[in-house]
């Protein structure tokens, strides 16, 4: 995420939860005049969510019905929060404090802020200036029927589920939960929904569900939600058991829906004309109705464990329910779905000063600003309008999202807030599992396939003003730029968010125009790095001006002045080795080292807590690769100009504490470092590490013709962040990569220096050599694992063999999200300079053109990469087995081997980079059946 304000960070909005509310502020902060607003008066926003994914609950029908698919109904907090400039943290929230001391009506800014939010994963609690929550509802199973007793103690319940052990009511309810699916947390709920599909789908195999022998599911609620569920949910598994069936085996009362009400009718808030037709259609659709039932408890009945077909066919829970009428027999099920009244998640009564309902809901005023406590508002199904009560529907909460957002940001600014009054009366469109709905609204009523026509028209048209975000990127196609339109337009016409090429750059490359263009959209991490070719001129500069010098000083000294020392060549290796002197005088391989790396990238993901995970465990690496042990690290820090000091302290505290939770489970002591501000967040240390004996550092020579590449971590981190910067990467992708960069190398270099134990000579290693796999990309960093053998000597003054690789593309670990990105045309800012080693790869145009997709990446830069191995064959198998038990390196694959290379040039050793005979042809991209 970049921060595009030249203002200085001010003021802290967090936002709680990714409800319809939340999503449209999200999206407003990303474009005019909300994001000019927000920049001018350095706001930052912070959204937090348990959940990556959120769903449209109008669509949620549908989606079980089959009319939609997963990604139809969901909606990518994360991809929004990267359209909005928004931080993202993806964490449960668990409790709120507020800050009574001051006060808040003065107009004064509060350094402290209003109070802070507590998440679960353990962070430093995240402040804010202002608040606005928006978490739905909680599951709606009470607790007591998941323990399998009365809501009530009443005469008419069965007091005997009361005098059950403690023991065998866990037992039951650990048993049942499986089969017992609440429809709300919605978020969580298609995950849900499949597993039950899942289970049909595998005991139909098994067994045969008849009109004798039902597979039964129990709908629990008699509202619009509970009808459209049952519906829904008996045309789905109605399609389950028809397939792979032939037509004339097929029974259609093979599943049996029943649906419980503890009402005397359906619809309570609904007209009696809509009433009647959904009467008509549950007949129709041969779905019973058990009115005025109220679920007390759920039992498991036993079976003969030894009779498995009937375990599987036949019913093994029961509902009991309750009512003041009539005695309400036991409902046998295999799967119950729950779709009752809403429930306020527990946290907000019990962690939070806020004044709640006796249900739990927030109360608000009008402007949707919690009672008693200014600054801190609640929207959607988890508040309460104090003086305008309104039923828990999606209507509301969408409706809701200009008016929350207007005074959150009118409370920032010091101005009144607007107050808002939801109508009375909305449109209600029921589905009823087919393409057909009903229409309520008042006294009237209408049903037709015409309204699920209209039905299906508004979602979507909502779900794609969310879906299809405009394009935040700002670049300019270099091929563009200087059209015929660009030329005429006067000053002022053109596009306020285009990026202007001046004049004196219309004859320059097209390399340069494009990097003019897409300057809002460098990469940060890795992908920000140097090209190698670059730093190699950089260095080799450097170094001959060194020389050059020390020579004129060395003819300049005299006797009696000690003379400088010729300077040495930087080590390619991914740290400096420094040997303890005079330890064991004679041996100074036994002496030990001190193993001296630095990395500093700036920040390419909002959540500066991950973002010090990520940056520790990549500085870590270096030492990792070369399986020494971390000992001590100092850290340079920057942060983000903030007139408001706590701001600048608490972003400080994250990203150093998720620096700290690494570096603590590593053994590596913070003993210090430096701070800055700047304009972006960025963090790196400087790692000193330490090894006994330098004979078994592993280094990056030392590969012998035969041996298997190993590779630990998949590949694409560069091109997926890249989409992510201009909200074109799917959150779930952006997840998954962040797993694997937060987790520690050290695993895998641990088990290679177990398998090498004490054995000195790297040619009877089974473990030969290591690198980390960082901005050069996979083939950058291989290429210098190659090269390193190129005259150099073994311990025994043996040359070292010559070679080249064959690379099995085939079974390379790719993210989701690098492929992805690829696919869109993306790559990161660095991959044209990375791409410049393509000379190495001697089938370069014939595997550009078989592997349009995997190949680029294959140049990619990563951060927080993994290791790459160069291990004897006889060893190979072992070592995978050795990395997978551990359960920490789940992407390890053998990927190539080594080959023999002939074709050295003799001017020299090469550097990546340079253009030489050394490394050009030294590749070869297969797949690994070719």
């Amino acid at each position: 995420m970049k921060n595009t304000s030249q203002a200085p960070l001010i003021s802290d909005l967090v936002l709680i939860g990714g409800g319809h509310a939340h999503v449209h502020i999200l999206k407003m902060a990303g474009m005019p005049p909300l994001k000019s607003i927000i920049e001018k008066n350095g706001i930052r926003i912070t959204l937090i969510s348990s959940t990556i994914l959120t769903p449209y609950s109008g669509m949620l029908p549908g989606f079980i019905a089959g009319h939609y698919n997963e990604e139809d109904i969901h909606l990518d907090l994360r991809k929004l929060c990267s359209f909005g400039n928004v931080r993202f943290i993806h964490a449960a929230a668990i409790g709120i404090t507020y800050n009574n001391e001051n006060d808040h009506d003065d107009g004064e800014d509060t350094a402290r802020g209003l109070g802070f939010v507590q998440l679960s994963d353990g962070r430093p609690d995240i402040r804010y200036d202002t608040l606005s929550i928006d978490v739905g509802s909680s599951p709606s199973i009470p607790s007591d029927i998941v323990l399998s007793s009365p809501m009530k103690v009443t005469q008419e319940n069965d007091k005997s589920l009361l005098q059950q052990p403690k023991q065998e009511l866990l037992q039951q309810k650990s048993s049942f939960l499986s089969s017992i699916t609440p429809v709300k947390p919605i978020a969580t709920f298609s995950k849900r929904w499949a597993n039950i599909c899942d289970r049909l789908y595998s005991t139909k195999l098994n067994c045969t569900y008849s009109s004798s022998n039902p597979f039964q599911l129990v709908v629990v609620g008699g509202g619009a939600g509970g009808i459209e569920l049952a519906l829904s949910a008996q045309l789905a598994l109605q399609n389950i058991m028809k397939e792979d069936t032939c037509n004339d085996k097929y029974e259609e009362d093979c599943i049996q829906v029943i649906l419980v009400t503890r009402g005397q009718d359906l619809l309570s808030s609904h007209n009696f004309s809509v009433k009647s037709i959904f009467k008509r259609i549950l007949s129709e659709k041969k779905i019973h109705v058990r009115y005025n039932a109220e679920v007390i408890g759920i039992m498991e009945e036993k079976h003969d464990i030894y009779n498995s077909s009937s375990l599987l066919s036949t019913p093994n829970h029961e509902l009991k329910l309750s009512s003041s009428t009539k005695e309400q027999l036991p409902i046998k099920f295999h799967e119950c779905l729950f779709c009752t009244s809403a429930n306020a998640s527990s946290w907000l009564t019990t962690h939070t000063p806020f004044e709640t309902t006796s249900d739990g809901f927030v109360t608000v005023k009008d402007t949707y600003e919690c009672l008693n406590h200014p600054g801190v508002f609640a929207v959607g199904d988890c508040c309460h309008l104090a003086d305008n009560p309104r039923p828990k529907a999606g209507v509301f909460a969408v409706r809701a999202g200009p008016i929350v957002k207007d005074n959150l940001i009118a409370y920032l600014l010091h101005e009144p807030l607007t107050s808002h009054q939801p109508q009375s009366e909305f449109l209600g469109l029921i589905s009823t599992g087919e393409k057909y709905a009903v229409a309520s609204r008042g006294e009237h009523a209408l049903e037709g396939y015409f309204l699920w026509t209209l039905k299906d028209e508004i979602d979507r048209t909502w779900m794609d003003g969310y879906l299809k975000l405009p394009d935040m990127s700002n670049s300019i196609d270099s091929n563009q730029v200087l059209s015929d339109d660009n030329k005429n337009k006067d000053e002022g016409e053109g596009d306020d968010n285009a990026t202007c090429i001046p004049p004196n750059l219309s004859k320059r490359s097209p390399d340069i125009l494009a990097a003019f263009a897409e300057v809002n959209m460098r990469c940060g991490g890795c992908g920000a790095k140097v090209g190698s070719t670059t730093l190699s001129r950089v260095l080799d500069a450097v170094y001959k001006r060194r020389v050059s010098k020390s020579s004129t000083q060395m003819t300049a000294s005299t006797a009696t002045i000690s003379k400088p020392k010729k300077p040495k060549k930087i080590d390619p290796d991914d740290a400096a080795i420094v040997l303890i002197p005079n330890a064991t005088p004679g041996n100074s391989d036994k002496n030990g080292a001190m193993i001296h790396t630095i990395d500093f990238f700036r920040s390419f993901i909002s959540d500066p807590f991950t973002f010090g995970k990520v940056a520790a465990v990549h500085a870590l690496s270096d030492c990792h690769a070369m399986g020494a042990k971390a000992q001590t690290a100092l850290a340079l820090a920057v942060v983000q100009y903030a007139a408001n000091e706590s701001m600048t302290e608490s972003t400080l505290i994250d990203m150093l504490a998720g620096a700290c939770d690494i570096l603590d489970a590593e053994e590596c002591e913070l003993v210090g470092g430096h701070t800055c501000e700047g304009a972006e967040l960025a963090l790196g240390f400087a790692v000193n590490g330490y090894i006994e004996d330098v004979s078994l550092l592993l280094r990056k020579q030392g590969g012998k013709v035969g041996d298997k590449i190993i590779l630990t971590k998949a590949i694409g981190t560069g091109a997926l962040f890249a989409a992510d910067m201009r909200a074109k990467c799917r959150g779930e992708f952006v997840e998954e990569a962040l797993l694997r960069m937060v987790s520690s190398n050290r695993i895998a270099s641990e088990c290679a220096m177990e398998m090498n134990g004490s054995e000195s000579s790297v040619s009877r290693r089974g473990i030969r050599s290591c690198t980390d796999v960082t901005g050069f990309g996979l083939i950058g960093h291989l290429l210098e694992m190659l090269i390193a053998n190129d005259d150099a000597e073994d311990e025994e003054g043996n040359p070292l063999e010559n070679i080249s690789a064959a690379l099995y593309i085939d079974k390379i670990p790719f993210l989701k999200g690098g492929i992805e990105a690829v696919q869109n045309g993306i790559h990161s800012s660095l991959h044209k300079e990375n791409f410049r080693s393509r000379r190495a790869v001697s089938n370069h145009q014939d595997a550009f053109h078989r592997f349009p997709i995997k190949y680029p990446l294959l140049f990619d830069p990563q951060t927080a990469g993994g290791l790459l191995f160069f291990v004897d064959c006889s060893v190979c198998d072992d070592f995978i087995d050795k990395l997978l038990k551990t359960g920490l390196v789940p992407d390890v694959s053998v990927i190539g081997e080594l080959k023999h290379f002939d074709d050295i040039d003799d001017s020299g050793t090469c550097e990546i980079g340079t253009v030489c005979g050394s490394n050009t042809n030294r590749l070869h991209i297969i797949n690994s059946d070719d």
